[in-house]
C-alpha cells in the first residue's frame, strides 16, 4: 500500500512546476496557453483555456496572501480587454473570445475574509486550496480542494430610466450637451440600439458595445472600446466633458468606425 506524506513548500516556482504538470488534477480538459503571460497590468502565473473554450487566469500563492484577489482582478481587467488578441495568438486552441475569462486562485489556505470578498466581485472567482503529497520514492503530486463560497443570487435592480440618468447631471447646460451627445450617437445609424444601465447609457450593434455616455454630477464621459479591422478590442478611449462647448467629434468618429467595422464583418 502506497504511503503518502504532506509536503510543505516554501518555493513558489517549485509549486508552479508541480501545478503545470498536473493541471488535469485541477480541472479535466484545462490546457496551458502560456506560463507567466505578460500583460500591461502584470504577469499572471498561468493563462489557460478550458474545455469549453473560455480563457482561464490562474494565480498561485504558496501560503495565505490577501493580495491575490486584487492581483487576479487586475489581470482579468487586461485579459478581458485583449481576449480577441489572445485568441489570435493561439489559433489552434479553439478559444472562444466572446466568452468572459474565468479566474482561479490557488493557495494553501484562504482567509475567511478573502473567501467572503470573492463572492462580492464580478467576475466569479474560484478558490482552490492545495496540498502537495510525496510518496516513499520522493515523487510529488498535488491535491486540490475547492473552497469557493457560492454567491447568493439576487434579482438585479432595474436600471434607471434615460431621464433619470440625464437628470443626474446637475448643470442645465451640461445636460443639454449630454442630450446632444446621445443624439449624435443615435444618428450614426438606425440599427444602433440604445439601452440604459445602472450607471450609463450604452449603444450596441449586433450585441457588441460600440459606445457609451456616462453621466456624473458635474460632467459626463463619452467613450468607446476601439476595435481593429477584425473587430478585436485595441484600447479604451473616452473624453470627459466638463464644459458644454467641449469638442467630442473625435470620439464620435471612433464610435462610427466601430459601427462600420462590425457592419462589414457580417
Amino acid at each position: 500500500m502506497a504511503t503518502l506524506k504532506k509536503v510543505k513548500l516554501s518555493n513558489e516556482k517549485e509549486l508552479h512546476s508541480i501545478i503545470e504538470k498536473e493541471l488535469d488534477a485541477l480541472e479535466e480538459g484545462l490546457e496551458l496557453l502560456q506560463y507567466e503571460f505578460a500583460t500591461s497590468k502584470g504577469i499572471p502565473d498561468f493563462l489557460c483555456v478550458d474545455s469549453g473554450g473560455r480563457l482561464v487566469i490562474i494565480e498561485v500563492k504558496v501560503g495565505e496572501d490577501e493580495n491575490i484577489l486584487f492581483q487576479a482582478l487586475r489581470y482579468y481587467s487586461e485579459i478581458s480587454k485583449i481576449k480577441y488578441v489572445v485568441a489570435n495568438m493561439f489559433p489552434d486552441k479553439k478559444i472562444k473570445p466572446e466568452l468572459e475569462p474565468r479566474i482561479i486562485l490557488i493557495s494553501e489556505r484562504f482567509s475567511d475574509d478573502l473567501r467572503r470578498l470573492a463572492t462580492l466581485v464580478t467576475p466569479e472567482v474560484e478558490l482552490y486550496e492545495y496540498a502537495v503529497l510525496q510518496d516513499k520514492d520522493g515523487k510529488m503530486g498535488i491535491y486540490f480542494h475547492q473552497v469557493t463560497i457560492p454567491k447568493i443570487e439576487e434579482l438585479p435592480p432595474a436600471p434607471p430610466s434615460f431621464d433619470e440618468l440625464e437628470n443626474y447631471i446637475t448643470d442645465e447646460k451640461l445636460r443639454e450637451a449630454y442630450k446632444i451627445a446621445i443624439s449624435s450617437i443615435e444618428s450614426i445609424a438606425d440599427d444602433i440600439e440604445k439601452y440604459p444601465t445602472r450607471s450609463y447609457v450604452g449603444f450596441r450593434f449586433r450585441g457588441r458595445l460600440i459606445g457609451y455616455v456616462y453621466p456624473h454630477r458635474k460632467s459626463f464621459d463619452v467613450g468607446t472600446t476601439v476595435l481593429d479591422e477584425n473587430g478585436r478590442v485595441i484600447e479604451d478611449s473616452f473624453i470627459r466633458v466638463e464644459e458644454p462647448e467641449t469638442d467630442i467629434s473625435d470620439i464620435l468618429e471612433k464610435i462610427r468606425r466601430n459601427y462600420e467595422i462590425l457592419k462589414q464583418r457580417r
